[in-house]
This record gives structure tokens, sequence and C-alpha cells, in this order.
């Protein structure tokens, strides 16, 4: 996918400022460039806005404890001893902690960085990073990297930290030599020459042109254990570390590395956005809809199955209904009338029923037997079914009675728990273990 940059200087002022931009796909390779208004940019590409190295303060200091819970608030008065401004004029970062203890953050001016931020939206643009050309060079391990074009550029000294620069070949840059005298020193300094592009470059072409000669400055070496007068520091042209030549620089191109910080950030942080996350979460996306499918699927057959049974059982107990009673029978609960009916053949013939008042009650007396005096409060049978008014201590006591009345056989229905203070009360609904109360038939003894 293609990505959009765009170079934002201290020229910039409102949309109307043209800007550098470059728009390249995934390899680097640079596919237009120019100079323009915010307006006129390419747009559907994601947006990458690059800060010049001189609109960015990086510093470094010791956050007290807890900060991190307020840092957002606090972190602006922090920098204000650095930047000499209002804490509300800052837009504080904070970066990779170094090994002194101290914090890096990098700091830009707030109302400008909020201004780019609501030109490009007003643009339809759709800007996710904001980042510092200040951390983009590669660093190699123990140096420092520098973009220098002879007269002005920035020294990159670790992952989030580094500072812009100005001088000249013959005169080394102030910023320059107070790292040197202020930090670690590091094995060798890489110098990188930038490149510039024209207006427009074709599909394929990412070849600039070179905006400084490639020669190193004129900045004589000293060997590393040999120690620079602190006095007169700043008059010294000489170096107490070489200076290596590096690749060329081209922030339209150069790749941004992971560790980049990202200046959309605490209050100006861009909203979160499906396309942002979803490539990572697709593959899990599709793999739970599958088990999804799967799972509905099979239910689905499951359920289908188990219908076909229920309606093939149903047939087979109206079937079995009209054979032994007729075909002219009015039928409308199959197992309820063949339990009722089987009843009153039993009855015809001198035979008790399971749903009888006797056998119900010598069923639940058991149980009943085995509660404290005074729990049953009245009973009542009709048709096949006995309703038993109790009186318990406690909740846990009806479902325990329940419990031990169904492992006797009975289909027992329990209605609602009425606390009255010191005892529970309620209606059992017991009913022989054959005719469950949905009126299923389970099967009868001879």
């Amino acid at each position: 996918m293609s990505s959009l940059r765009i170079y934002f200087t201290d020229k910039w002022r409102d949309p109307t400022s043209p800007c550098e931009w470059a728009l390249c796909d995934d390899s680097g390779t640079l596919l237009q460039t120019g100079h323009d208004p915010l307006a006129n940019l390419p747009k559907g590409h994601e947006c990458i806005a690059i800060l010049a190295p001189d609109r960015v303060l990086s510093i470094a200091s010791t956050l007290p404890p807890g900060l991190k819970r307020r840092s957002q608030t606090a972190l602006p008065f922090i920098a204000e001893e650095y930047t000499l401004t209002e804490p509300d004029n800052n837009h504080v970062v904070p970066g990779k902690m170094l090994d002194d203890g101290r914090t890096a953050l990098a700091v830009v001016d707030k109302t400008w960085l909020s201004r780019i931020i609501e030109a490009c939206r007003n643009a339809k643009i759709t800007l996710r990073r904001v980042i510092p050309e200040t951390f983009m060079p590669p660093l190699e391990a123990g140096g420092w990297t520098m973009i220098w074009d002879g007269k002005s550029g920035f020294l990159r000294t670790g992952v989030t930290s580094g500072l812009a620069l100005d001088g000249n070949d013959h005169a080394m840059p102030l910023g320059l030599q107070l790292q040197l005298r202020t930090a670690t020193l590091p094995q060798k300094i890489v110098i990188s020459f930038p490149q510039t592009a024209s207006s427009h470059i074709p599909q394929g072409d990412n070849e600039g042109t070179m905006s400084a000669t490639q020669q190193l400055p004129a900045w004589v070496s000293i060997p590393p254990n040999q120690r620079l007068d602190a006095d007169c520091l700043p008059l010294v042209h000489n170096l107490p570390v070489p200076l290596v030549s590096g690749a060329a620089w081209d922030w339209r191109s150069a790749s941004i590395p992971p560790e980049a910080l990202n200046m959309l950030w605490g209050e100006l942080a861009p909203s979160i956005r499906l396309k942002e996350w979803w490539p990572s979460m697709r593959p899990v996306a599709l793999l739970l809809l599958a088990l999804f499918l799967i799972e509905a699927i099979g239910t689905n057959i499951e359920w289908a199955m188990l219908t076909q049974e229920r309606k093939t059982l149903t047939d087979s107990m109206q079937r079995s209904f009209r054979s032994a009673f007729g075909e002219g029978s009015a039928l409308v609960n199959a197992p309820l009338q063949m339990q009722r009916n089987l009843a009153e053949m039993r009855h015809a013939t001198g035979l008790p029923d399971e749903g009888d008042f006797l056998p119900l009650i010598n069923l639940a007396a058991v149980r009943l037997n085995e509660l404290p005096a005074g729990s049953v409060r009245n009973l009542h049978y009709e048709t096949g079914r006995l309703d038993v008014d109790i009186k318990l201590a406690r909740n846990e006591d009806f479902h325990k009675l329940q419990s031990a009345l169904q492992k006797s056989g009975l289909n027992v229905r329990m209605g609602e728990l009425q606390n009255s203070g010191d005892s529970v009360q309620s209606r059992l609904t017991l009913m022989s273990g054959n005719m469950p109360f949905d009126g299923t038939f389970t099967g009868s003894k001879p």
C-alpha cells in the first residue's frame, strides 16, 4: 500500500502554505513528489507527517515517581524550563528511558501541531502518524548519525534523542560541540548527505541529485583518549571522535524505524480505526467466524434430527393410541390421554394406578416423614396430582426435599418460595414418574 509523506518546516503557517511531499510504495520507491498546499495533495493514502529537526526539541529529564498516571498534564511543566514558553504551548511526548535513569522527551509547539492536524482533516487527508525527522536516520551500534549539507543538518544521538545543527564546513556547529562536551562520546559519527528529488519522479525511479559534495567536513579528528580543554571547547574545531561517511539521506524514501516516536500522543492522538487493526485481527476473526458457522450448522443439524425424532415418536404414539382406543377417538394430547385411559382401564379391573392418591402418598410419605413436625401444612389431591403445602426453615431445605422426592420416583414441581422471616413456605406438586408436567409420556408399568 502506498503512503503519502508530508514535510513540515517552520515556513508552514496555514493550509495555504505549500510543503514538500512524496508518494512512495511499500518498498520505498518514490512514485511522485511535489511542493503544494495540502488541498492539492493526493488523497486516499496513509499519511505520515515528517517534522523538520528544528521544530522538535529533544530533551532528557528525570521524571518524578508516579508521573505515568498524570504524565499527559505534568510533562508540559517539566519541559517549560527548556522551552521558556507557557506549559500550555508545549506538546510533550515521552520516549525511551536512558541508561542514567532519565527519560527522553520530544517537545513541539502544540498550537502549530494542532493547526497541522486540523488542516489535514479539512483537506481530507488521513493523518495517523507525525514523526520527527531527527529520529529517522539509522543508528549504528556505539555511534551517532549526522545529516549534514555543509551549512545545516541534524544529529541523532539515540533512539529518541537528537538536535538540529547550524554551521559550515569550516566551523563546527555549536550544538555538536556542546553535545560532545556533555554526553558520553560515541565511537564514531556517521555523516550522511541529503538528497533532493525532482517534483515528479516516474514510477520505479527514485534517483535524486546530491545537494552536497559528499566530502567530510574539514574538522580534524582527535584520538578518543585525548581530552579537549572544556574552557576553549566552543572555539575548537577539532573532533574527539572519527567521522565516517554514510549512505545518502532522503526523508522521502527512508524507512521509518519502528521505535520512532509518534507525536500524535495524548490529547492529540488519533481515534482508533477499524482498518488499522483489522489486518492483524483478520485471521482470528476468520477463525472465530468459521468456528461459529460450524457450531451453528452442527446445532441446526442436531435440532433438525431431534425434531424429526420427536415427530416420529409423536406419530407412533398417535398410531398406538388409535390402535388401542379406535380410529374415531378424539386425539388432543396422546400421552396424557393414554395415561388417563390406562388409569380408567386399571380402575375398571380393580387395579390401582400410579397416579392414584394412595400410591402417590405412599411414595411421598417416606420423605415427608423425615421432615420436622408441623412442616406439612395442607394436602390436596385431584386427578393424579398431589399438592403439598410445606413450611421449612430455609430455602436450601426445599431443594433437598425436591431432590429426595425425585429419587423416590416422583415428578416434583416447586412453587414460589415465600419467606416469612423465621420460615419459608411453598407448594410442591407431585405426580407419577411416568407423567411429567408437560404431559410427555415416558412409559407406564403394567
